[in-house]
C-alpha cells in the first residue's frame, strides 16, 4: 500500500513514529460513465500545517473538492484555537499567562475541562502523569541538575480549578500541557468534522492520530508503529486496522539527550528522571486525549504497573517495549 500524498503547504519530514498507510486510488472503482455522471464518486482531500511545533496530517473522504477544503480549514482553524489556549512557549496562550503570573482569571473552558483531565490522570496513575513537571523538564533539558526545590514544585493537586479562576497554590509552579495537549488538539479537529457530518477522517499529529470512520478503499485504517530502535529495513515494530480510535505513541528516541537514549524528553515527575525500563509505549483509548496522556504514562510507570491500570480503563489497550525490546502487550491490543 502506499501513503496518501497531502497536498502540503510546508514539507512533512515523514518520521513520526506513527505511520498512516492509505491508497488514494480505488474508491467505489466501476460503474461506467454514466453511473459517474449521476453518482459522482467521493474525493479524498488531505492536507499538513504545522502547529505546536508539531506537523498535523488530515485524510478526510468529501462529495466534492470544495466541500472538502471547506471542512479542512474549519477543522484547521479548530484545532489553531486550542494551540492558543495550550500553547505555554506562546506569549499570548492562556497557559503562559498562568505560568507568568500564577493565576488566571475567567479561564476559557477549554482550559478548564483540559486541566481537570490532566488532574484525572494524575490520580489514577499516583502522580506518574502530572502537568506542574515544567521547572524540573526545563532543568533537565538543560543539563542542569534537578534540585529538591523544583522537585518540590511538582504537584498537580496543588493547582485550583474554578469556573472563574485558576490558580497556583505555591509560588513558582508552572504547568505544561505537552504530555495531553497535542491529544486535545486532534481531538478538537476531529470534533469540527464530525459535527458537520464526515464520517470517513483521519487526524494525525506525531503520531497521535484518531481514525474515525473507513479508509478511502472501504476498510479500516492501518496503522503501524515505528521500530524504536530501527535497523537497515526492520523500521515498523507492529501494525494494526483501526476503525473509530485514537493512538497514540511515546518513546525515548524522539527527542532524546544521550545516545543511548537513557536521558530523554519523558521525565518520571516524582524523580525528575528519565524512567529507565521502556523504549516506547502505544496505547489505543476512545479518545487521542486519553492515548497521549496514557501513553506518557506508560513510558513512566512501566509494564507491570502500566498493563495493571490499563485493565482497569475501558476501552483502552497498549502495546509496550523495553529497552531490550521485548514486547508486552495488553489482551486486547489487536495482533494484525
Amino acid at each position: 500500500m502506499t501513503d496518501i500524498k497531502p497536498n502540503n503547504h510546508i514539507a512533512v519530514n515523514r518520521r513520526d513514529f506513527l505511520k498512516i498507510s492509505a491508497v488514494a486510488g480505488g474508491i467505489l472503482a466501476g460503474g461506467g460513465i454514466l453511473r459517474a455522471f449521476l453518482y459522482p464518486e467521493p474525493v479524498v482531500v488531505s492536507d499538513s500545517r504545522l502547529l505546536m511545533g508539531t506537523i498535523i496530517n488530515l485524510i478526510l473522504v468529501a462529495e466534492n473538492e470544495k466541500q472538502g477544503w471547506g471542512a479542512i480549514a474549519a477543522a484547521f482553524a479548530a484545532m489553531e484555537k486550542l494551540t492558543g489556549v495550550f500553547n505555554f512557549r506562546e506569549p499570548s496562550s492562556e497557559l503562559y499567562q498562568l505560568n507568568q503570573s500564577g493565576k488566571l482569571d475567567q479561564p476559557s473552558p477549554e482550559l478548564i475541562d483540559i486541566l481537570v483531565k490532566a488532574r484525572y490522570f494524575g490520580e489514577i496513575s499516583d502522580g506518574a502523569f502530572d502537568i506542574t513537571v515544567l521547572p524540573v523538564l526545563q532543568a533537565y533539558r538543560a543539563s542542569q541538575p534537578v534540585t529538591y526545590a523544583q522537585l518540590a514544585l511538582v504537584d498537580y493537586r496543588k493547582i485550583l480549578v474554578q469556573n472563574d479562576r485558576v490558580q497556583f497554590e505555591k509560588a513558582g509552579m508552572r504547568v505544561t500541557l505537552d504530555g495531553i495537549a497535542k491529544g486535545r488538539v486532534v481531538d478538537g479537529g476531529v470534533s469540527a468534522l464530525t459535527s458537520t457530518g464526515f464520517k470517513n477522517i483521519l487526524v494525525e499529529a506525531g503520531g497521535d492520530l484518531l481514525a474515525s470512520g473507513v479508509h478511502p478503499d472501504g476498510g479500516s485504517w492501518k496503522i503501524a508503529i515505528a521500530h524504536p530502535r530501527p535497523t537497515g529495513e526492520n523500521k515498523w515494530l507492529a501494525s494494526f486496522r483501526a476503525k473509530n480510535q485514537a493512538v497514540a505513541t511515546s518513546g525515548d528516541y524522539l527527542n532524546a539527550f544521550t545516545s543511548d537514549f537513557s536521558q530523554n524528553h519523558i521525565v518520571d515527575p516524582r524523580s525528575g528522571l528519565s524512567p529507565v525500563e521502556l523504549s516506547s509505549a502505544t496505547v489505543i483509548a476512545p479518545s487521542v486525549t486519553e492515548a497521549d496522556a496514557l501513553s506518557t504514562t506508560m513510558m513512566v510507570l512501566g509494564v507491570q504497573k502500566g498493563l495493571a491500570l490499563v485493565e482497569r480503563l475501558p476501552g483502552v489497550e497498549t502495546l509496550l517495549v523495553t529497552k531490550d525490546l521485548i514486547i508486552y502487550r495488553s489482551p486486547g491490543f489487536p495482533t494484525a
